[in-house]
């Protein structure tokens, strides 16, 4: 895992072709599971996964970067704002692979632990989610 700061003027840490197809795959998987298969449903992923892609890579803040340590792939990546006494947290992880390596979970555990130890921060808010995955936590 790799953190990267966001700088202002500075080109994004994840403005590249394998963060974007990462954000994709994501989003391609989480919407075909909520509606199944389909043409329509991919034309759907794909347009909200440019619209997250684009607001991902123009938001302030710091991303966590998981990747394949064999192929060096970009496999997930969280990015992280924090604003006033909150930290907020969204995910993106590439594929199935990358989902049973529990990068979702370690990042989820990582930034409330950060957050734990840091007496400036009173919540931490686990941005969106394509389920109601954060009642079970």
């Amino acid at each position: 895992v790799t953190a990267k700061p966001i700088r202002g003027g500075a080109r994004s840490p994840h403005s590249s072709y394998g963060h974007f197809r990462c954000v994709v795959y994501h989003e391609v998987r989480l919407l075909s599971n909520m509606y199944g298969a389909s043409t329509n449903a991919f034309v759907n992923a794909l347009a909200e996964a440019i619209g997250r892609y684009q607001g991902t890579t123009r938001m302030a803040g710091s991303i966590r970067e998981y990747r394949d340590t064999s192929t060096d792939k970009v496999i997930g990546f969280a990015h992280e704002v924090t604003k006033g006494r909150t930290m907020r947290g969204q995910w993106f992880y590439c594929d199935d692979d990358a989902a049973k390596r529990y990068v979702w979970f370690h990042s989820v555990r990582d930034l409330v632990q950060r957050a734990v130890e840091d007496d400036r921060i009173d919540v931490v808010d686990l941005g969106p989610s394509g389920s109601d995955a954060f009642t079970e936590l």
